[in-house]
């Protein structure tokens, strides 16, 4: 495992087993043997939100938690997570879930929890100074994928559960066929041009022959340059932490984006999930 990601899995850990306590940055640093602003640099490029950020959030989800769950009063509540002033906590609880602690526990509203945090396994280098994604250039020759296109919404509350559906459905069958290659699995995704979390998904494998199957799409990539970024674990979780990984990985490299109608190409050999390993290539413009 990666040592950036290993030092932030563990300590994730270690927050979830003393959330009553009080957590400060120095002390966790102190922990890991590490300098405050080079500890808390690493937890935000590694998780994607501060130390602070998380900490709170997590302190203020186990406390609703609580409230929901006991009969303790809300100042002992407040006290189990390390809030010694009540309007302290009332406050920080009030702008994390909108409602008053008093409030909460007799509505059973849906609100907006910090989950812990999903450690993501990917290469993360020292880059003159920044942290960021390791890529590697490569240059790939046109190649034909046969498969279904499918249409996605981020917003819909069974995204997840309708794509990952219809992408298993299709890997199951075309491994079943003779037509194609077996070794590997593509996805590629593209943006609806629209903000509303609308995209497309093709999911594919190159046909053994160049042969046209009737009964199923084809997309055609271009000869191009792509950064490759390889990583592990559950692709769902895996899109949490791409974008901002691959917009701080740009500003690091000034690298720019090439629009060619592929927004993520995805490859996976064929005994993904098992592996976890999952190639992600970028489009961008030939590098001089």
């Amino acid at each position: 495992m990666n040592l950036y990601v290993s030092i932030i899995n563990e300590i994730i850990e270690h927050i979830e087993s003393n959330i009553g306590e009080s957590l400060q940055l120095a002390d966790l640093s102190t922990r890991m043997g590490i300098s405050d602003f080079h500890f808390n640099r690493m937890f935000r490029v590694v998780t994607g939100v501060t130390l602070k950020q998380y900490v709170l959030g997590r302190k203020l989800t186990k406390a609703l938690e609580q409230i929901r769950s006991t009969d303790k009063s809300i100042i002992e509540v407040g006290m189990d997570f390390g809030f010694d002033h009540p309007e302290v906590f009332s406050r920080a609880f009030k702008k994390q879930f909108g409602l008053a602690p008093s409030k909460i526990r007799y509505q059973k509203i849906q609100l907006n929890v910090i989950k812990k945090a999903t450690i993501v396994e990917r290469d993360i280098i020292n880059y003159r100074g920044t942290l960021a994604l390791k890529g590697n250039l490569i240059f790939l020759k046109t190649m034909k994928l046969n498969g279904i296109n499918i249409k996605a919404n981020i917003n819909s509350t069974v995204f997840k559960e309708n794509l990952k559906a219809d992408i298993e459905t299709f890997i199951l069958k075309s491994a079943k066929c003779e037509e194609f290659i077996k070794d590997k699995f593509y996805t590629i995704v593209s943006c609806g041009g629209n903000e509303n979390g609308e995209y497309n998904v093709f999911c594919g494998r190159q046909p053994e022959k160049s042969i046209r199957m009737i009964y199923l799409e084809e997309f055609l990539i271009l000869d191009g340059w792509f950064v490759d970024f390889i990583y592990h674990g559950d692709m769902f979780d895996i899109r949490e932490v791409f974008i901002d990984d691959l917009y701080k990985w740009i500003m690091v490299k000034e690298a720019h984006i090439e629009s060619n109608g592929i927004g993520m190409l995805n490859i996976y050999e064929n005994n993904y999930p098992q592996n976890n390993k999952v190639h992600i290539l970028i489009p961008i413009k030939k590098p001089e």
